[in-house]
């Protein structure tokens, strides 16, 4: 993605320009405290800062104007306490902590306060190790069951000129985010989810480390609630996650302005209106009016395809050609008559529907010609097996694949994919025929199969998984699934997905040639049971304990099944807080599969402290139940 990037001088200790988030005026009477990082660590608290000022002194008071950063170092950082709602403008602040293990720019976990950050210059935060460049995580548990609602603050992004309506230009602030082991570009740290971030402008490209998102969430971990509006954003994904949102379990991701997104992966994600890119190619969603130099730049040879309606309204001296693809290029390089001019909506042409396999016909003359193809997925186009029939008339020529598809290489499959043959005549006063055909694509045969890499035997009891599972593609083999990013020799299912057959691909290395779907059994049961109820009851002096159980089935229905209740019953007065292990471990202890007990030996009247726990098939423990009863 190209970032030019305009510099503002230098403002004065009382600044007079700045923005407001949400207030739509670029010009407003503030006055943030100045803060030079080069100096020192900045603090930001609710009630008190610390920090230097570029002159030298010491800052210690809050403002609830917000914070004017400037400054280069690879020694000190910035942070944001919990609960602090503030402005924070960046002017060409370069954090380079990647040898330590320190953030560049932290705003504390599962933080309430809303925090905007304005992008003036050109910005650099590089984090340290199980760093988000940018950090900011929603809960202070690992996200793998954390289970807890989000009720955190809002991270904004947005660049200084930001108002309603605004579309960026090469003048608009930059920001480079970068996570390391872990972290997210933007978003989470290692092993934390994230929430609530909106980019409203500004050029912005995040990274993230092993396991973490672009932007999003960190080590393996969803991101939602990502909203980008404005700017032009790339976003990189770290080895195991995606670019943009995050893993399974992320939603309300949204794409929807005036905005350029460059993502090659998403999880979560809708985009309603913007250009979201991944590689050469693009696509148009909505109307979406993009700047001059913008065009001429971010989208230059860039191919989109319109979505959902999708139109571009392209400024002055910005063309382009209508016919299957919109492909902006500058004015300089087109002739007077090869496009549409200035300010033009460009609607939806027609698109191609109801294709089967075989030929379509594009030429408008009399002379015709069909072509077809087969092949195995993974191949190339050139790779593919290739009929042309001969021409009618008996026309001399050559076929090869349009120059709309230089790379010849052959795209997922997704079974309505077309590409255009064109059949050059030796005459040239004879028409070009151009063919659209859609291959005829099967998957490779073999008896190759991934196996269970670790742990070497179950973790559980009675063959079942209490944790995370890792695959291994056999020799020679690659191996993919939805939720991993790229083709990987391991490949990690994480004891969320619960238990069933699990799907996934075999990909032949140096052929490219990919299975169809494959499946394994995974018996995998993460979740702890739950004490449901514990009925005490006196038969013929007895005390009798009834005891239910159940298991947790939000993931999936395939758990492993009840298996055997522990029960613990002492007086009263010996009674302590005790945990799951050490309930069944305890030497009272009476284990049931049925969950039945019977005790003979309490004689009535004594208080008494019951202790239940259930254990599934798989292992897993419930958390402890207790009850006090007074025996009869």
């Amino acid at each position: 993605m190209v970032m030019a990037v305009g510099i503002i001088g230098a403002f004065s200790a009382k600044e007079c320009l700045a923005s407001s988030p949400g207030s739509g005026n670029l010009v407003q009477m503030v006055s943030k405290t100045r803060l030079d990082v080069s100096k020192g660590d900045i603090k930001i608290g609710p009630y008190g800062i610390s920090g230097i000022s570029p002159e030298g002194k010491r800052e210690t008071q809050a403002n609830s104007e917000g914070y004017h950063i400037t400054g280069q170092t690879s020694t000190y950082s910035i942070t944001i306490e919990e609960g602090v709602s503030t402005e924070i403008l960046l002017e060409n602040v370069n954090i380079s902590q990647v040898d330590t293990d320190a953030c560049a720019l932290l705003i504390e976990e599962t933080s309430r306060g809303n925090v905007t950050v304005i992008l003036r210059g050109y910005n650099v935060l590089k984090s340290g190790s199980h760093c988000a460049g940018l950090q900011k995580s929603c809960n202070q548990t690992t996200c793998v069951r954390s289970g807890s609602g989000c009720s955190c603050g809002t991270l904004t992004i947005q660049c200084e000129k930001y108002q309603e309506g605004h579309v960026c230009d090469e003048n608009c602030g930059t920001l480079i985010a970068s996570g390391v082991n872990g972290g997210a570009g933007i978003g989470g740290g290692d092993g934390r989810k994230t929430n609530r971030i909106r980019i409203k402008g500004g050029h912005i490209a995040a990274s993230g480390g092993y396991g973490g998102a672009g932007i999003g969430g960190g080590y393996f971990c969803d991101g939602s609630n990502v909203e980008i509006t404005g700017g032009e954003v790339t976003a990189v994904a770290g080895e195991g996650n995606v670019a943009l949102g995050g893993l399974e379990g992320s939603e309300k991701n949204l794409i929807n302005g005036d905005c350029i997104v460059d993502a090659g992966s998403m999880g979560g994600l809708e985009t309603r209106r913007g250009i979201l890119l991944n590689g050469n190619s693009g696509a148009i969603h909505g109307v979406v009016h993009i700047t001059k130099n913008g065009a001429v730049g971010i989208l230059k040879d860039k191919e989109l395809t319109r979505e959902d309606g999708g139109r571009l309204v392209l400024p002055e001296g910005v063309f382009v050609t209508t016919q299957n693809t919109l492909r902006t290029v500058s004015a300089d390089s087109v002739s007077e008559n090869s496009g549409l001019k200035s300010d033009t909506t460009v609607s939806a042409n027609e698109s191609d529907s109801g294709e089967t396999p075989g030929a379509q016909q594009e030429n408008d003359g009399t002379d015709s010609a069909s072509s077809s193809a087969k092949g195995i997925y993974g191949q190339t186009l050139e790779q593919l097996e290739v009929t042309d029939q001969a021409v009618e008339g008996g026309i001399a020529g050559t076929w090869s694949w349009a120059e709309e598809h230089p790379d010849k290489t052959y795209p997922i499959v997704d079974g309505t994919t077309s590409y255009t043959r064109v059949f050059t005549p030796e005459d040239s006063g004879q028409k070009e025929i151009r063919v659209k055909i859609l291959p005829e694509i099967s998957y490779l045969e073999t008896t190759e199969k991934a196996k269970i890499l670790s742990p070497a035997s179950p973790d559980g009891e009675n063959g079942w998984y209490k944790g995370n599972v890792v695959l291994e593609a056999p020799d020679g083999y690659q191996i993919f699934h939805s939720r991993s990013v790229g083709w990987v020799e391991e490949l990690l299912v994480e004891d969320d997905r619960g238990s069933g057959d699990y799907e996934y691909y075999l990909r032949e290395v140096g052929t490219n040639l990919t299975t169809g779907v494959k499946t394994i059994r995974l018996n995998i049961d993460s979740r702890p049971p739950e004490v449901e109820s514990a009925t005490v009851t006196y038969v013929d002096g007895s005390t009798r304990i009834r005891v239910k159980g159940s298991e947790d089935t939000t993931l999936t229905e395939q758990v492993s099944g009840m298996g055997r209740f522990y029960c613990l019953v002492v007086p009263e007065a010996k009674a302590r807080v005790l945990s799951a292990k050490s309930v069944v471990k305890n030497k009272y202890t009476k284990d049931n599969t049925v969950g039945e007990f019977t005790y003979t030996d309490i004689s009535p009247g004594t208080r008494c402290e019951l202790y239940v726990v259930a254990a599934d098939k798989a292992g897993n423990l419930s958390e402890v139940s207790t009850q006090t009863f007074t025996a009869q």
